[in-house]
């Protein structure tokens, strides 16, 4: 998954539908560029019918999105970057069923493939990276230890190996 930030840059309250979350999230398995970009509306009411918006890839790309009644909240499009690197992505409403305000997110793209190289390892959050593991892309992660060790009763004592912890 690719984390991306968010940033309103423009919207005052308004009873039109507004822009209002925009995700990147990486496809699985292709080894591309190919991204999943994802944004979300919030209307006022379920009556509120049309929304058109526009994405601006970052690299020249445009995508148009448009919601009408039926149409969940969430609307997605794939999108498949040329090169690898960091792009900035903006989304606008557009035409005569605009959606109020901009959304913008920067993201970086890349694969292992794409470049010829491996990218960075990483772990989700609560786990960390085995160092000695690391052998181009392959790497293992392992659990993170708990801030505080937990605390033991009973004539118990903490322990912490192989991954896991307890008391005994």
């Amino acid at each position: 998954m690719i984390a991306a930030g968010i940033l309103l840059v423009s919207g005052a309250a308004s009873a039109a539908p507004r822009l209002d979350e925009v995700s990147v999230q990486a496809l699985t398995g292709k080894g591309g560029n190919d991204v999943v970009i994802s944004v979300s509306i919030e209307r006022p009411s379920l009556l509120d019918l049309e929304c058109d918006a526009a994405i601006d890839t970052g690299d020249g790309g445009r995508i148009a999105l448009s919601w009408s009644i039926g149409d969940s909240r969430t609307k997605t499009a794939r999108y498949e970057y040329k090169r690898a690197g960091a792009y900035r992505v903006k989304v606008a409403g557009t035409g005569k069923a605009a959606c109020a305000g901009q959304r913008e997110t920067t993201i970086n793209v890349g694969s292992p493939r794409a470049e010829g190289r491996a990218s960075s390892p990483r772990c989700p959050a609560g786990w960390t990276l085995v160092d000695e593991s690391v052998q181009g892309a392959r790497y293992a992660c392992r659990a993170r230890p708990p801030a505080q060790p937990l605390r033991c009763a009973g004539g118990t004592s903490y322990f912490a190996e192989g991954g896991e912890i307890g008391c005994r």
